[in-house]
C-alpha cells in the first residue's frame, strides 16, 4: 500500500523494479487514456524530477480494445523505444484492463521483461493489482489468451479513486464483497455497516471514520485475495474460492458489452448461486436477503434479461471445460463461508434464474419506480428555459442575494466556453458525470459533490471527460457595489462537500 505514488518526493515508483542503480534512469511507461488526461501532469513532472528518459503509450481501455492489437501496440513501443532487458522494468499506470495488458506484452518481450504495476481503480487495487494473471479477450471469450506473470512490485495507491465516478466504484466493489461472502464475514458486516460511507468516500478516507473502515476493508479484501491466491498461483488446483462469482460472468459480461462492467457481471453471478444455495439449504432467507440488500446499496445489478436457459447451458459448458472437465464452482454457505460443488443441472440454474428474475421484479414493485435521469424539475420563477436547453431560475425580486440558479448539462466529449462575468462571483456544484472545468487555462477535476468558487471575471470552460452526461448547478451571486471580490489567494479548486 502506497500513499500520493506520484509525489515527486516518493521514490517508490522510480525505483520499483530496478535492480541496477543509474543517474540517468529510462522507463517505458503505459498508461490509461483517461488517467492520462487527469494525471498526466504529475506524471511528467514526476519523472523529469527523477531525470528519467521516458517514453508514454497511452492506450484506451476497454474490454472491445482488450486484444493483442492493444499487446502489439506496447510491444511496438517497446521495440522503438529500446530497453535493457533486466533494469529497466515497463511501467503500467491504469485500470484491470491496462495493467492485464502491460502483463502480458511484458511476459512476451523478449521471453520475459520486469514490469510494474500501479493500479488506478478499485477494481485494479483489490483484484487485478494483487495475483499474477494476465490476459487479454479473443473472439468473444474473455482472457482466453494469457500467461502467468508476476510483476516486479504493485503499488497500490487508493488516493487514484478520488477522481473515478460512483460507478466505478461499485465495480470494485463487488470483488471485495465476493471474498466477503465466500471467506470474511467481518469484511461483510463492515460494507454492511458502512456501504453508503465507502462509496460517498470513494475508499480515499476523508474523514477519521471512513479512514478507518476504508484502511480495513482494503486490508482484508487485499489480504483476503493473496491469503488465497499465494499457495496456488500458477493454479495447480482449480478449485478456488476466488473463482466465486466468475463461473457466469464471462460469458454474461462479454454478450453484454458494454452494458456491464466486470464486478456488475459478477454481481449477478453472485446473485445468482445465492438464490441456488438457498434453494439447497446452504443460505438462510434472511441472509440471501442481507445479501441482495447489500448489493443493491453498493449500486450493484443482481438481474440482467441475458440469464437465460440458453447462456446459462453455454458458460456452464465453458466453466467446465475451463476446469478441467469438472464445475468446482463455488458457492456461498451462509455468510463468510463455501464449499465446491460439482452437480449443478441446468434445470436447477434455470430454476434459480426464474427465482432471480422474480424478487428482482417484486423489488423493483415493492420499491416504486426510479426516476430516470434527465432534467429536474423547475418550478417558474419568473424563468425560462435558454435556446439550448439549459434550465434557469431567475427572479429578481425572490432574494437580495441570488442572482440566479443555473442548470447545465454536457454529453460525453462535448465541452463549453462560459462567459465572463464582471461583478458576479460564481458556485458551481457538480451533479452528475466526471470532466474537467478549465479556470484561465488551468485544469480541474470535476466529479460528483465537487463544489467550484471563482472569482468575477474568471473565463471557464467545461468539457465532459465521462461516458455520461455531466450536469452541474451554477449558483451567481452579484456583489453589492462596495463588497470585495473573492482574495486572489483563496482557493479557486474544489471543495469537496
Amino acid at each position: 500500500m502506497m500513499d500520493n505514488v506520484l509525489d515527486p518526493a516518493n521514490p517508490a515508483l522510480i525505483e520499483a523494479g530496478a535492480t541496477v542503480p543509474t543517474d540517468r534512469p529510462r522507463r517505458f511507461v503505459v498508461v490509461d487514456a483517461t488517467i492520462h488526461d487527469l494525471y498526466g501532469r504529475e506524471l511528467s513532472r514526476y519523472l523529469d524530477h527523477h531525470n528519467c528518459e521516458y517514453r508514454l503509450c497511452v492506450l484506451s481501455a476497454s474490454e472491445e480494445a482488450k486484444t493483442m492489437e492493444a499487446v502489439f501496440t506496447v510491444v511496438s513501443g517497446l521495440d522503438s523505444f529500446g530497453i535493457s532487458r533486466r533494469h529497466e522494468p515497463v511501467i503500467g499506470i491504469g485500470g484491470g484492463i491496462i495493467l492485464d495488458i502491460v502483463g502480458l506484452a511484458s511476459s512476451l518481450y523478449r521471453r520475459s521483461t520486469p514490469y510494474v504495476r500501479v493500479p488506478t481503480s478499485l477494481l485494479g487495487l483489490v483484484d487485478a493489482g494483487v495475483g499474477i494473471k494476465t490476459g487479454v479477450n479473443f473472439a468473444c471469450h474473455k482472457n482466453r489468451l494469457g500467461s502467468y506473470f508476476a510483476s516486479s512490485v504493485a503499488l497500490l495507491d487508493r488516493s487514484f479513486l478520488a477522481t473515478m465516478d460512483e460507478r466505478h466504484i461499485s465495480n470494485g466493489l463487488a470483488e471485495i464483497l465476493k471474498i466477503a461472502l465466500v471467506k470474511d464475514a467481518r469484511l461483510f458486516w463492515l460494507l454492511e455497516e458502512y456501504a453508503e460511507l465507502l462509496l460517498t468516500e470513494r475508499l480515499t478516507g476523508q474523514t477519521l471514520t471512513g479512514d478507518v473502515v476504508a484502511t480495513d476493508v482494503f486490508s482484508r479484501a487485499v489480504g483476503g485475495m493473496l491469503e488465497e491466491l499465494q499457495p496456488n498461483l500458477w493454479e495447480k488446483q482449480l478449485e478456488r474460492l476466488v473463482d466465486y462469482g466468475h463461473s457466469f460472468s464471462p460469458t454474461l459480461e462479454m454478450r453484454a458489452l458494454p452494458a456491464l462492467l466486470h464486478g456488475e457481471a459478477v454481481t449477478v453471478d453472485m446473485a445468482l448461486t445465492t438464490v441456488l444455495a438457498e434453494g439447497r439449504g446452504l443460505v438462510a432467507r434472511q441472509e440471501r436477503e442481507r445479501i441482495f440488500d447489500l448489493m443493491r446499496r453498493l449500486r450493484l445489478p443482481v438481474w440482467h434479461p441475458l440469464l437465460e436457459p440458453e447462456l446459462l447451458e453455454h458458460a456452464l459448458r465453458e466453466t467446465t471445460r475451463h476446469r478441467d472437465g469438472l464445475q468446482r464452482m463455488p458457492i456461498p454457505v451462509g455468510i463468510g463461508g463455501a464449499r465446491f460443488v460439482n452437480d449443478v443441472t441446468l434445470a436447477e440454474l434455470s430454476d434459480a434464474a426464474g427465482i432471480l428474475r422474480e424478487l428482482d421484479r417484486a423489488r423493483a414493485t415493492t420499491s416504486g419506480h426510479r426516476h430516470a435521469p434527465g432534467k429536474p424539475v423547475v418550478t417558474d420563477v419568473d424563468g425560462a428555459s435558454d435556446a439550448d436547453g439549459t434550465c434557469v431560475i431567475r427572479h429578481d425580486g425572490m432574494s437580495s442575494t441570488w442572482e440566479a440558479i443555473t442548470w447545465s448539462s454536457l454529453p460525453p466529449g462535448a465541452s463549453c466556453d462560459v462567459p465572463a462575468r464582471s461583478g458576479t462571483d460564481t458556485f458551481c456544484f457538480i451533479l452528475a458525470g466526471e470532466g474537467e472545468l478549465l479556470l484561465d487555462d488551468v485544469p480541474h477535476p470535476l466529479l460528483p459533490g465537487h463544489l467550484i468558487a471563482h472569482r468575477s471575471g474568471t473565463v471557464h470552460r467545461f468539457k465532459n471527460l465521462g461516458t455520461a452526461d455531466l450536469s452541474w448547478l451554477v449558483i451567481a451571486v452579484p456583489r453589492p457595489p462596495a463588497a470585495p471580490e473573492l482574495s486572489e489567494n483563496a482557493p479557486t479548486t474544489e471543495c469537496v462537500a
